[in-house]
């Protein structure tokens, strides 16, 4: 009995020592270029596996899974379908891995899924523009309709439920086929369809009702189990790496801000009945918010940002009404007397403001928090534990991240930051917090005082601040935090954090009046002399003015845009002929470009406005076209001369030039801001033209085509 048992437990022991030398060297060993596997693997639709015009591949799951090869080694073998068709291949193990994939009891069966999953996706319901039975605000518009879905998709097993609990009956249409591909038959073939909120726009498909969500994994083969522990282990140590890597992806390529341009129908309702929304705001507090002293009127990046909003959704607009405050101090009192709906800005924790009566929205703005310190002490600084910092009197925000961040600090009051900077040069203080976007509106006396600045390594987010109860404000002001878009605001914060700064005659005088005054005395000097010197050569001065025009003449760039000007273009088209006809053999095109509408900018707004649409439409073009040399033929007129490069793409730079105006015109709000350009090429065919100039009418007449049609579309 004895030996069995001893017997037993040896081979116990070994096949222990067995096991741990295993794994350890599947841990421990790097994998060999020789030695990797090659995955088959599913690539389906956006925006999991995205190709753009020029090849370069990106999406969800297409960077997970180079993540992941990081990791495992693995090369990806990509078999390219529709997830459906992939699903069923994963299935018969013609294909070893597929992303995308939520979870059921059924499914499990059939495969190995993932212990991490890979992500989380929202499904909604959502129908044509054009579709006006089915609403929002009354579901049951949707009984009787035909509502498609992907076949042996989650997310038909979610509508399914959901319409079950809403007592709604509708003909399910199920399809294999893309996302993309379904949305356009929405009402030709069903009226309405299911898939994941990524989809939304308000040119395609409109969001009716969210139906559920789901996490979703990579699955494996049931044939390929060895690949299931390699991939759970890399998907931990990616987890290991980045925790917030499947969130990252998510903003990136699944975060659809289309949603967020609806107004619910009990938003619209409570902005019916209220009316304008009154923001007070913080003076003085520029790049953020101040009121211009000329105007009265709110400037900074929050005046951007309330623009933009107001006119940001689909089913309606919001009015804003903006009023100044000393302090936010002052703007939180006003706020509880009722005088204003809500206080920008805010950093009030949630602690803080539940002790205040006030609830915090979503933050606007972010920025990062720097102490401005003596320069002797730059290097010490974040080293001391005993800190006095100076903080302006009235100003809760900072007294806030101070409670937050640093409470152990001691905290000196003074009336403004010039008198804060004061304490800290004299050795009153140790330092001061201010923000990076606000600090060039102080630089100029920091660089007096020997003070620099350190960066904290915290960041302070800026939010609204609403009573308790305005359930209503609050859900529309969720809703504004999510649609203004995060360049539109670092463009605000940037433009303005210069704004405040800028620096008049009279200081500049006062400030380097010995040195503007030895610059007037060398300049008078200089004058002088070069009078007693004309007098002496006036024949030299001559042939110079002479040289000078013919330099002039030869001067071709157009002085308001900087690139080229008509008299470069006929010198380059002679050239361009010249070499035609001396048997050079020439692939190129011209391209004409015609700026829509200068007149009525010009009539409407004024040159000055004419000049920046000018401006901004040649901006574009450079950019887009930006191997190929471009002229200003004059008025509203360019040509680019297409050849190499942007040549061979010529097509594919035309719908880039369209695709970025589109966007612009989007995200200004002034006309003379937008982009209204319509294009012409014309390759040169030496069957067709007999010279350049024949290609370049035909470009002219292309062009004009194009122009036609654009105003008969009404773009």
């Amino acid at each position: 009995m004895r030996t069995k048992m001893h017997r037993s437990k040896l081979a116990a022991i070994l096949l222990l020592l067995s096991l741990t030398v295993n794994i350890a060297t599947s841990v421990s060993t790097p994998v060999r270029a020789d030695d990797r596997k090659t995955v088959r693997i599913g690539w389906h639709e956006p925006p999991y596996f995205i190709t753009d015009q020029f090849g370069r591949q990106s999406g969800y799951s297409y960077e997970y899974q180079l993540k992941v090869a990081a990791y495992t080694g693995w090369e990806y073998e990509y078999v390219e379908g529709t997830w459906t068709d992939l699903f069923e291949m994963l299935k018969l193990g013609k294909i070893d891995v597929l992303s995308d994939v939520s979870y059921t009891e059924e499914r499990s069966k059939e495969m190995i899924y993932t212990s991490i999953p890979m992500g989380t996706e929202a499904y909604y319901v959502f129908v044509s523009p054009n579709n006006t039975e089915i609403t929002a605000d009354d579901l049951s518009t949707l009984n009787g309709k035909k509502v498609a879905v992907t076949e042996d998709s989650i997310q038909k097993d979610f509508f399914k439920d959901w319409a079950a609990a809403h007592n709604i009956t509708v003909d399910i249409v199920e399809l294999n086929c893309d996302s993309e591909e379904a949305i356009k038959h929405l009402d030709e073939r069903y009226d309405a369809y299911v898939t994941m909120d990524t989809f939304g726009s308000p040119e395609t498909a409109i969001p009716i009702c969210k139906v559920g969500s789901s996490d979703f994994f990579f699955a494996v083969s049931k044939k390929r189990p060895d690949l299931a522990a390699e991939l759970d282990a890399a998907l931990n140590r990616i987890q290991d790496e980045n925790k917030y890597y499947d969130q990252q992806l998510h903003d990136k390529y699944l975060k659809s801000d289309e949603n967020n341009k609806y107004l619910s129908n009990t938003e619209k309702e409570w902005l019916s009945e209220h009316g304008t929304i009154r923001v007070g705001y913080q003076d003085n507090y520029l790049a953020f918010c101040a009121r211009d002293p000329e105007t009265g009127e709110l400037t900074g990046a929050l005046k951007d940002y309330l623009d933009y909003a107001s006119t940001a959704f689909v089913n309606g607009s919001i009015d804003f009404e903006t009023v100044a405050y000393a302090t936010a101090s002052d703007a939180i009192d006003a706020l509880k007397r009722g005088e204003i709906d809500c206080v920008f800005p805010s950093n009030l924790t949630g602690y803080d403001a539940e002790q205040l009566d006030l609830v915090i929205s979503p933050p606007l703005m972010r920025t990062q928090m720097n102490a401005v310190v003596r320069e002797s002490s730059q290097k010490e600084f974040l080293m001391r534990e005993d800190v006095v910092v100076a903080v302006n009197e009235g100003n809760t925000n900072y007294d806030m991240f101070l409670a937050d961040n640093y409470p152990e600090w001691e905290r000196t009051y003074f009336n403004d930051t010039p008198a804060g900077l004061e304490a800290v040069a004299a050795g009153i203080a140790d330092c001061l917090i201010i923000s990076d976007y606000r600090y060039s509106n102080i630089s100029k006396q920091c660089e007096q005082l020997h003070l620099t600045t350190v960066y904290t390594g915290v960041d302070m987010d800026f939010a609204f601040a609403t009573r308790e109860g305005e359930t209503d404000l609050y859900s529309v002001l969720a809703r504004v935090t999510g649609v203004v878009p995060d360049n539109v605001i670092h463009s605000a914060l940037t433009y303005y954090s210069t704004e405040d700064v800028k620096t008049s005659l009279g200081e500049l005088i006062k400030d380097n009046l010995f040195i503007i005054s030895t610059v007037i005395a060398v300049v008078l000097l200089i004058i002088l002399l070069l009078l007693v010197r004309s007098i002496r050569a006036q024949k030299k001065i001559v042939a110079e003015e002479r040289l000078v025009k013919d330099l002039n003449r030869l001067a071709f760039v157009d002085s308001l845009t900087s690139v080229r000007n008509n008299g470069a273009y006929n010198e380059f088209l002679k050239k361009l002929q010249d070499r035609l006809d001396s048997g050079e053999k020439i692939e190129f095109a011209i391209c004409i470009c015609d700026c829509n509408d200068l007149k009525k900018i010009n009539d409407q707004f004024g040159h000055d406005k004419g000049d920046i649409y000018l401006k901004n439409a040649c901006r574009m073009i450079c950019e887009v076209f930006d191997h190929s040399p471009v002229f200003r033929m004059g008025g509203d007129e360019f040509a680019i001369f297409l050849q190499n490069g942007d040549y061979v793409n010529r097509d594919a730079l035309a719908a880039l030039f369209e695709e970025k105006q589109a966007k612009m015109n989007e995200a200004v709000t002034d006309k003379w801001d937008e982009v209204h350009v319509a294009l012409g090429i014309a390759v040169y065919d030496p069957g067709l033209d007999k010279g350049v100039s024949d290609t370049v009418h035909r470009a002219d007449k292309i062009m004009y085509e194009n122009k036609r049609k654009a105003k008969e579309s009404g773009q």
